[in-house]
């Protein structure tokens, strides 16, 4: 007799489930970072990934669902890679600090136009929860941001200023250049754009406040 919940190829539902899950992120990711989210429907999304509807149903409610846990995932690992690169470079100076800290979040839409696509296009008013979840983790960001300019204020590193502001430009501006940069792919490289990316963080948050 075979086993409750494993009657296919030796998997438990939970399992296929995963795998279900993982499948669909990926079509959407292809979708959503091609065409768009408003061009993105089930049919499609379940066609592309060979997930029936019905399993779809029993995984996401709806679109609006997948693309949250799309755009979660992908933020998610942005910011993990912050932290990662914030113990890294514990100790050293912020102007060593900031530049890595902005790259490492940046890495994985530098690496895939469509991640650069999702994270900081389709992500912009989809829908009033999904608008909600992008401010949340901006301001995650923004305090990230002042936590560490306050403590380098502190150590005499740099002159204090209004860091929400800072942080809101500096958001802005790479969120416009990386996302030109992976669009039209200039003659510029990877290594070019970093550079100047590094820059302007430091141009921002480090350099002395006018007046």
């Amino acid at each position: 007799m075979a086993q409750e919940g494993r009657s296919y190829g030796g998997l438990t539902r939970e399992e296929r489930d995963a795998q279900r899950r993982q499948r669909l992120l990926e079509t959407a990711k292809e979708i959503i970072g091609t065409k768009g989210y408003a061009a993105t429907t089930i049919p499609g999304v379940c066609a592309a990934s060979k997930v029936s509807t019905r399993h779809f149903y029993e995984i996401y409610p709806g679109k609006e669902d997948l693309f949250v846990d799309l755009y979660d995932r992908i933020t998610a690992d942005s910011y993990a890679r912050v932290a990662t690169s914030l113990e890294a470079t514990a100790g050293k100076p912020i102007f060593e600090r900031v530049p890595a800290a902005v790259l490492a979040y940046l890495d994985p839409m530098l690496k895939d136009p469509r991640v650069a696509r999702i994270a900081f296009v389709e992500i912009m008013g989809a829908s009033p929860r999904i608008e909600k979840l992008r401010l949340d983790y901006r301001e995650t960001l923004v305090e990230i941001v002042g936590t560490e300019c306050s403590a380098s204020v502190g150590r005499g590193e740099i002159l204090d200023r209004d860091w929400r502001f800072a942080a809101l430009a500096l958001v802005g501006a790479v969120t416009a250049i990386v996302y030109d940069w992976a669009l039209h792919q200039p003659g510029s490289s990877r290594e070019a754009l970093e550079a100047q990316l590094a820059d302007l963080a430091l141009v921002l948050l480090t350099s002395d406040p006018p007046g």
